[in-house]
């Protein structure tokens, strides 16, 4: 019911057409434009390609107005600045283990048959996370990134032990 300056009570639908309709929950505002979100939750695949694929059929299907624009944030703008950052990290770092292989076995050779096992743990990794129908996300990232030292480890344990068996005369 409505009450009129006079005092009547009107029915809402006498003065106005009332309908259902799917629309925005509410409309926000952003630095002083109108902002809509819309939320998903990916399981069975990576963040990555699920967003390329969105990015994708957007682009073939909907053209926006002047003036609208579309971004992709929250966990996926995360993993992508993550990933951005690991992908300038990694290669310092391992340089950095390089030098201090060769600075502590004082071979190039053995410090690079060292720094060699991390192909092959990329190899080993990529098909493990293949075979159990896995993608590869930041996490699994992080995972490559503890194979990595393991496998480095293996290789320092390796040329330690042969080095100490040439000492001894084998």
């Amino acid at each position: 019911m409505l009450h009129a300056p006079n005092g009547e009570q009107v029915m809402l639908g006498q003065v106005a057409r009332i309908e259902v309709t799917r629309a925005a929950e509410k409309i926000e505002r952003e630095e002083g434009q109108r902002r809509i979100v819309v939320m998903s939750n990916v399981r069975g695949r990576d963040l990555g390609s699920f967003v390329a694929e969105v990015r994708s059929r957007i682009d073939r299907g909907i053209k926006l107005p002047v003036g609208y624009s579309i971004t992709y944030g929250g966990q996926f703008e995360n993993q992508k600045r993550a990933t951005r950052r690991l992908s300038l990290i990694i290669p310092i770092v391992v340089a950095g283990i390089f030098l201090l292989l060769y600075l502590t076995l004082h071979s190039f050779k053995q410090a690079l048959l060292v720094i060699g096992n991390i192909p092959f743990a990329l190899v080993g990794g990529s098909a493990a996370l293949w075979l159990r129908g896995m993608n590869l996300n930041l996490s699994a990232l992080i995972g490559f990134i503890a194979l990595f030292g393991v496998a480095m480890l293996n290789g320092v344990v390796l040329v330690s032990s042969i080095n100490q068996l040439r000492l001894q005369g084998e």
